[in-house]
């Protein structure tokens, strides 16, 4: 739940203050020449750098410390929560499109990050939520990673029992991705 927290906020308050300190401005006036990619993963990068590590720090202490078992492939548990973080760093940069301030950002994410973990199934199981409400954590990139990190830390199966849900993952990650970096690019139009 933490990394929930850590990127959609980090990501848009990140977004919000380089806007706000106008160095995005010069940033984009030195990257007109050569396009607008460079400028868009030079703000993604390094926030996803930082958790990708963060990912593995969790499964180590929860390994270590808590005594969490890891039954499966630590490779599918990584690449599924990198592909989560990717899929919160996008929502965050949406997030930071549509707000002019930080402040903003903080608060929207407030009423983001939420719905996120509540139907995410990691907090409540998603069978003691109501019936109207059980389809729509489909629409959450953060439940499909709580499945599969369940599945392969718990229960240790593999990608062939979790199919269904990387692809969702997937799926998930490159829209938000895409639309973040759509909106970031007319932002910066």
């Amino acid at each position: 739940m933490l990394l929930v927290g850590l990127e959609d906020r980090g990501q848009a308050l990140f977004l919000t203050c380089s806007i706000q300190s106008g160095s995005i401005i010069r940033t984009v006036q030195f990257i007109r020449t050569r396009g607008q990619r460079e400028i868009i993963l030079a703000k993604m990068a390094p926030i996803f750098l930082l958790l990708s590590v963060d990912i593995g720090l969790s499964a180590a202490v929860g390994n270590f410390v808590f005594g969490v078992p890891l039954r499966g492939s630590l490779v599918l548990v990584y690449a599924a929560g990198m592909l989560c973080v990717l899929s919160g760093i996008g929502i965050g940069t949406i997030i930071a499109t549509f707000t002019r301030s930080q402040q903003q950002a903080q608060l929207m994410s407030f009423f983001v990050n939420p719905p996120l973990s509540m139907l995410s199934g990691a907090t409540t199981p998603i069978e003691a939520m109501p019936q109207w409400m059980q389809p729509l954590t489909n629409l959450n990139p953060v439940k499909h990673f709580a499945v599969l990190a369940r599945g392969v830390m718990l229960k240790g199966v593999g990608l062939e029992v979790l199919y269904p849900n990387f692809p969702a993952l997937v799926a998930f990650t490159i829209i938000l991705v895409g639309v973040s970096a759509w909106r970031f690019r007319k932002q910066l139009n």
